[in-house]
């Protein structure tokens, strides 16, 4: 394959139906569409493109209308606009200040979302930063996972370190060796297990406050198990650890620990045991 800055490039600036192929530029400030698989080193959309197959380009800039049939395949991926994705994507960089939906699965190295962003898939991302609001239908596998928005996943989380300062739902088991939650809504996983978790409220101000959504601070799960546990506002059946500390607004059915256990008098714990 030739070399992508050798290629000659593609400009469209009113209304343009073409066969696919392979080009160094790609500007699209019309409409166009493909008929096959873009093979590129820079795209821009400003208007609307529609491709019938895969993309694969170095640096992806979407800040019009675009849809690929196909895969999607880049190595930094910005989208101010709209970007629908049919198959799988996978990108170095991936910036969504607009609305994407990948209807695959997707591999980032990093994945930011200040906009509005949905993955019918499993996610895999080192860095995964939520700012806006994020919506993935399948597991999400990464390293450092930042929550400043509102964020659901229908599957299991598994990361390294998982920071929340906004809304999460998990319908399956967020695992991390360090959890910290901090509750500004109702927020929720089947099971969390980690060495150490931490779930405080914060007083709605700014953001949350104006927002006026999502319930009261809270969190509610089947079962927490760590090493050392704090809660606060929680209801849960079980949680199981070694350092326990049961606070304000909680409502624990049991709990197991085999150190220390402190529970607060705003508390309710029906039953503890030590082992």
């Amino acid at each position: 394959m030739e070399e992508r800055h050798l290629r000659n490039d593609l400009n469209v600036t009113g209304s343009r139906k073409t066969e696919g192929g392979e080009y160094h530029r790609v500007n699209i400030d019309g409409m166009a569409k493909l008929d096959g698989d873009l093979d590129c080193s820079f795209l821009s959309v400003n208007g609307t493109l529609k491709i019938y197959g895969s993309l694969f380009s170095d640096s992806t800039t979407v800040n019009g209308m675009a849809k690929v049939e196909g895969e999607l395949r880049t190595q930094s991926l910005d989208v101010n606009g709209t970007l629908g994705v049919l198959g799988a994507a996978r990108a170095e960089n991936t910036n969504v200040n607009g609305m994407c939906t990948i209807n695959g699965p997707l591999v980032s190295s990093r994945f930011r979302v200040d906009g509005m962003a949905t993955v019918k898939g499993d996610l895999s991302s080192p860095e995964f930063t939520v700012n806006g609001k994020c919506n993935v239908h399948g597991r999400v596998d990464g390293e450092r996972i930042d929550i400043g928005g509102m964020v659901t996943i229908d599957g299991d989380v598994q990361g390294e370190t998982v920071n929340v300062q906004g809304n999460i739902k998990v319908g399956g088991l967020l695992n991390a060796d360090s959890v910290d939650i901090r509750l500004y809504t109702s927020s929720s996983a089947r099971e969390v297990g980690g060495e150490r978790i931490d779930i405080r409220r914060r007083e709605r101000s700014g953001f949350w406050k104006a927002l006026g959504l999502g319930g009261a601070p809270s969190f509610k799960a089947q079962l927490i198990e760590g090493d050392e546990i704090v809660l606060e506002d929680t209801e849960a059946d079980t949680v199981r650890g070694t350092r326990v500390h049961i606070g304000r607004g909680c409502n624990i059915r049991f709990v197991e620990y085999s150190g220390e256990l402190s529970v607060d008098p705003e508390a309710k714990v029906g039953h503890s045991v030590r082992i």
